[in-house]
C-alpha cells in the first residue's frame, strides 16, 4: 500500500511542476508619458514598474489602460500597487445596466505622500525602485488562453490642483472620470464650488475628503462625501470643518441621461454578432465610441460669503420690516394730536350720548327713555323678519324663551313656516327678497353672536395651524438630517448658486427671508387687537357703520404668520414631497380674504368657520392628489367640481344666501333666470355683473386646466384663488364708489402699495430659481446667482414682496369701511 502511494506521488508531482511552470511572471520597468503595448494570456503575468523622474514624481498619476478584446467572464485583472495601498480593476467590464461592454478605463492614483517617510524609517527600509516618490507597479494577469493586446500609459497630473477664483476646464467620458484636488488657503474657512457645462449630458459630481484612494467608479462616487447629478449647472458651499485637508472633485459621466431627465427612453440593443461578422475592421475602441458620452466641464472655486456679509443682510432685512412698526407707532401717536386726528381717526357714533368728531349719537329724549330704546332693540333683535333663513343654529345666542304650551309653540312654528313659504311664493321677486338691500336688513343678529362667529375663525385657524405645522416641521428636519448623513444633494431642490448655509441649515437665506411674514403678520394682529380694545372701551352705536368682525381679521394676521412658518419649513429641504406645505395656508388666506369681504355687507348670512375649513380640507386633499400625478381622470373630476362649486356659490351669493341646493331652491332660481330673456330685469344688476365676470374667469381656468393639465397643480390653484380675491376686492371698491362711498386717503395708500408689491412679487414667483416639477439636475439648470446684497435671490424677493403685499391688502380690508362709521346701516348698501 505504501509503495502504491509513493508511485502515485512520483507520477503526479512532475505533472504539477510542469503545469506550474506554464505561467511565466515577467517584471518590466516602464517610463512615464509613453504608450506601451503587450500581449497577455493565461501563460504569462506581468509586473510593470512605473518609476517617474524627479519632476514627474511630484504629482499624482493618471493611468490609462485599454484591451483589444476579451470577455467580461474571463477578463484581464489589473492591480495597481503603491506603498500606501492597492487598487484592482478588470478589463473588459460591463456598464451599470449590463447593456454595454467597455474595453478601456482611466483611474487616478493618489499622490504617494508617505513613500519618502517609509524609506527613512529603519524598520521599513527599502532600496527598490518603488521607494521613489510617485512610483507604482501594475500587476496584469489573464485567465484566457487567447492573447489579448494591452495598451497602457501613465501620465503625471500636473493640473491636479484646482486654482482659487480661476476657471478650470476639462472633458470627461464614461471610461475616463476626472479627479482634482483643492486645498484650503490660509485663513480660508468656506469656499463655493461652481460647476458649469455647455451640454445636457448627464454626469455625477462627487466631493470627497482628501484621502486615498479616490473613488472614481459610479459605486464609490455615490458612497463618499457629497454628490449631485449635473447637466448644465451645479454648485455647493464647502467648509474646512468638514474637509480639513481639502477635498477631491470627481466628475464622471452617466451611462444614460435618465438620472438627470427622468426619461426612460430605451436605446437599441447592440448588435455585436452583426458588427463582428460584417465589419471586421472595426475595433473595440470604435464600438465603444458609439456609446460613450462625453461632457465638458468648467469648475471654479470661489470665495464664500463672510460673516460680515451675513450680518449685513440680516440687519438690513430686519430694518426694512421694522420700518412698518415705526410707521404704525407714528400713526398711533398722531391720533393724540388734535390737528392730526381728523386725518387718521375715523368718525364714529358711540353707544352713549357723547359726540365724536361733531357727530351726535343721540338726543335727550332718547336718553330719557332709555327703557323704551332698550325694548325697541330687544324687539328688533328678536324679530323673525331676518332673511337669514338658512341659519338654524342657536349655539352662539341665548336660548329663546320656552312656551309653557308645547303644542301651541309647535302650531305657531308650523304656521310661521307656512306663512313664510306662502309669502315667498306670492312675492314677485325670487325668494321674497327686497329690490334694494341695506346692511340693517342683514345685521339683525345680536352683536355678541356675530363676534362669537367671527372669533371662531381665529380659534379654528390656530387649531388647524398647530396640528398641520408640527408634523411639517418634524418632517423637514428629518429631510435635513438625511441630507447631512447621506450626502445626496439631489434630495433637496435648492438654488445652489445662492444657497448660503448657516448652523444646521443648508439654505439659510431662503428660510430667513420668511421673517417678513412673521413680523408683518404680528403687526397686523396688533393693529386689529388695538381696534378691538378701543371698540370695547368706547362701544359704538349698533345702528351705525359696518358690524365688527375682528376675529376674522385677526385670523388673517395669524394666517400670514403661519404662511411664514410653513414656507420656512418647506425651504429647509424643498422638493416634490413637501411643496404643498409652502402653498397650503396661502389658499387659506385667499379664501378667508374673500369671506371677510363678503361678511362686511352680509353679517347675518356669512358661512360658518367649520364649513369654510371643511371646504379648505377638501381643497388640500385635491392638491395632494394632483401632486401625486392625477392624470386625465383627476383633471376631469377637478374641472367638474370647480365648475359645480362656482355655479352653486354664484346662486348662493346672488340670492343673498337664500338659495339652497334642493328642489325648491332650484325651481325658484330657474324661474327667475327664465324671465331674463323675456325682458325681465335682474333683481341685483351689479351683483349679477360681478358673478358673470367671475364665472367667465373661473370657466377659463377650469377649461384651460383640463386641456393643458399643468404639472404645477399647486400653482394653478393659487392663481385661481388669487384672481378671485383680486376680482372681489376690485368689485367691492367699484361698488363703493358707485354708491357714493368715498374710502379714506389711507385706504388708497394701502391699495396702491398692494398693487405696487403684488406685481413684482408675482413676477419673481414665476421667474423662479428652482423647479420641483423636474429632476434635481434639471432644477439646477434654473439656478442663478444672488441678486440682492449677494445674499438673496428672486425667490427671496417673492417672500419679501408677497409678505408686504398681503399686509397692505389686509390693511385695505381692515380700513375699507372706516368712512361709514357715522352712517346709519339703513343707508349702507349691500353689494
Amino acid at each position: 500500500m505504501g509503495a502504491l502511494r509513493t508511485l502515485v506521488v512520483l507520477l503526479v508531482l512532475p505533472m504539477l511542476v510542469a503545469s506550474a511552470q506554464l505561467v511565466i511572471v515577467e517584471r518590466i520597468r516602464l517610463p512615464f508619458e509613453k504608450e506601451h503595448s503587450f500581449s497577455v494570456n493565461s501563460s504569462i503575468e506581468y509586473i510593470f514598474d512605473f518609476v517617474p523622474k524627479d519632476d514627474e514624481g511630484a504629482w499624482p498619476t493618471r493611468l490609462w489602460v485599454r484591451s483589444s478584446g476579451g470577455e467580461p467572464a474571463q477578463p484581464l485583472l489589473l492591480t495597481a500597487r503603491q506603498r500606501s495601498g492597492a487598487l484592482t480593476w478588470q478589463l473588459p467590464y460591463l456598464s451599470a445596466s449590463g447593456r454595454y461592454t467597455f474595453y478601456e478605463l482611466t483611474r487616478t492614483l493618489c499622490y504617494d505622500a508617505y513613500a519618502v517617510n517609509a524609506v527613512d524609517s529603519p524598520d521599513c527600509a527599502d532600496d527598490s525602485a518603488l521607494a521613489v516618490r510617485g512610483a507604482f507597479s501594475l500587476h496584469v494577469s489573464s485567465a484566457c488562453r487567447s492573447s489579448v493586446r494591452l495598451d497602457m500609459r501613465a501620465t503625471p497630473l500636473r493640473d491636479w490642483r484646482l486654482p482659487f477664483q480661476s476657471d478650470h476646464r476639462f472633458a470627461v467620458d464614461q471610461t475616463s472620470p476626472r479627479a482634482y484636488l483643492y486645498e484650503f488657503l490660509e485663513g480660508q474657512d468656506h469656499v463655493r464650488l461652481v460647476i458649469a457645462s455647455d451640454d445636457d449630458t448627464c454626469a455625477t459630481v462627487s466631493v470627497q475628503n482628501n484621502s486615498c484612494p479616490v473613488g472614481e467608479s459610479p459605486t464609490e462616487a455615490t458612497r463618499r462625501g457629497l454628490r449631485m447629478s449635473v447637466m448644465r449647472s451645479g454648485a455647493v458651499q464647502l467648509a474646512r470643518s468638514k474637509f480639513p485637508r481639502g477635498f477631491f472633485v470627481v466628475a464622471l459621466v452617466e451611462e444614460t441621461n435618465e438620472a438627470c431627465t427622468g426619461e426612460t427612453g430605451s436605446e437599441p440593443e447592440p448588435q455585436w454578432l452583426w458588427e463582428t461578422t460584417f465589419t471586421e475592421a472595426e475595433d473595440a475602441s470604435t464600438r465603444l465610441g458609439l456609446r460613450s458620452h462625453r461632457k465638458n466641464f468648467n469648475v471654479t472655486v470661489t470665495a464664500a460669503l463672510t460673516r460680515a456679509q451675513y450680518t449685513v443682510a440680516c440687519v438690513v432685512t430686519l430694518a426694512v420690516f421694522l420700518v412698518f412698526y415705526v410707521a404704525f407707532l407714528a400713526l398711533v401717536l398722531a391720533q393724540r394730536f388734535s390737528f392730526c386726528k381728523p386725518l387718521v381717526a375715523p368718525k364714529a357714533v358711540l353707544a352713549d350720548t357723547t359726540s365724536v368728531n361733531g357727530v351726535e349719537t343721540g338726543t335727550d329724549a332718547e336718553a330719557a327713555t332709555g327703557t323704551d330704546s332698550l325694548e325697541r332693540r330687544r324687539r328688533r333683535r328678536d324679530s323673525n323678519t331676518t332673511i337669514d333663513s338658512c341659519d338654524d343654529s342657536n349655539s352662539d345666542e341665548e336660548p329663546p324663551a320656552v312656551s309653557t304650551d308645547a303644542s301651541a309653540a309647535g302650531r305657531s312654528a308650523d304656521s310661521d313656516g307656512d306663512r313664510e313659504q306662502q309669502m315667498a311664493e306670492a312675492s314677485p321677486t325670487p325668494f321674497g327678497l327686497p329690490a334694494k338691500l341695506n346692511v340693517a336688513a342683514l345685521a339683525r343678529r345680536r352683536t355678541r353672536t356675530l363676534i362669537a362667529r367671527s372669533d371662531r375663525y381665529l380659534s379654528t385657524l390656530c387649531t388647524v395651524a398647530v396640528f398641520y405645522a408640527l408634523p411639517v416641521v418634524q418632517l423637514v428636519i428629518t429631510f435635513q438630517i438625511i441630507l447631512n448623513v447621506s450626502g445626496s444633494l439631489d434630495l433637496c431642490y435648492y438654488n445652489f448658486l445662492c444657497a448660503n448655509p448657516a448652523g444646521g441649515l443648508s439654505d439659510f437665506n431662503h428660510v430667513f427671508s420668511n421673517l417678513g411674514y412673521l413680523l408683518l403678520g404680528m403687526l397686523f394682529v396688533i393693529q386689529v387687537r388695538r381696534r378691538r380694545s378701543r371698540r370695547r372701551r368706547r362701544p359704538r352705536h349698533e345702528e351705525y357703520g359696518i358690524p365688527e368682525h375682528y376675529g376674522m381679521l385677526e385670523s388673517l394676521g395669524v394666517g400670514i404668520m403661519v404662511v411664514g412658518v410653513l414656507s420656512a419649513s418647506y425651504h429647509v429641504c424643498p422638493n416634490r414631497l413637501n411643496i404643498q406645505f409652502d402653498m397650503a395656508f396661502m389658499y387659506v388666506l385667499m379664501v378667508l380674504g374673500m369671506v371677510t369681504i363678503y361678511q362686511s355687507r352680509h353679517p347675518d348670512i356669512n358661512v360658518r368657520a367649520h364649513a369654510t375649513f371643511g371646504v379648505l380640507a377638501v381643497l388640500i386633499a385635491l392638491v395632494t392628489w394632483g401632486l401625486l400625478g392625477g392624470g386625465a381622470i383627476f383633471w376631469a373630476l377637478f374641472t367638474v367640481l370647480h365648475i359645480f362649486t362656482i355655479l352653486v356659490l354664484s346662486l348662493h351669493i346672488y340670492y343673498v344666501g337664500q338659495f339652497t341646493f334642493n328642489k325648491r331652491g332650484l325651481t325658484e332660481a330657474t324661474r327667475s333666470l327664465r324671465e331674463l330673456p323675456s325682458g325681465g330685469r335682474p333683481l341685483y344688476v351689479a351683483r349679477l355683473a360681478l358673478l358673470l365676470i367671475a364665472n367667465v374667469v373661473n370657466w377659463y381656468f377650469a377649461v384651460n386646466g383640463m386641456v393643458t393639465m399643468p404639472t404645477n397643480f399647486t400653482g394653478h390653484v393659487l392663481y385661481v384663488l388669487l384672481c378671485n380675491t383680486f376680482m372681489y376686492m376690485v368689485f367691492y371698491l367699484i361698488m363703493k364708489l358707485l354708491n357714493g362711498e368715498r374710502p379714506r386717503w389711507y385706504v388708497w395708500l394701502f391699495l396702491g402699495s398692494a398693487v405696487a408689491t403684488w406685481i413684482p412679487a408675482l413676477y419673481f414667483f414665476r421667474y423662479g430659481s428652482t423647479s420641483w416639477k423636474a429632476t434635481a439636475a434639471s432644477s439646477r439648470n434654473r439656478n442663478h446667482e444672488c441678486k440682492v446684497l449677494s445674499f438673496y435671490d428672486a425667490h427671496d424677493l417673492w417672500h419679501f414682496l408677497s409678505a408686504m403685499a398681503l399686509y397692505f391688502s389686509f390693511n385695505a380690508l381692515l380700513t375699507f369701511d372706516d368712512g361709514l362709521s357715522a352712517i346709519k346701516r339703513t343707508d349702507i348698501a349691500v353689494f
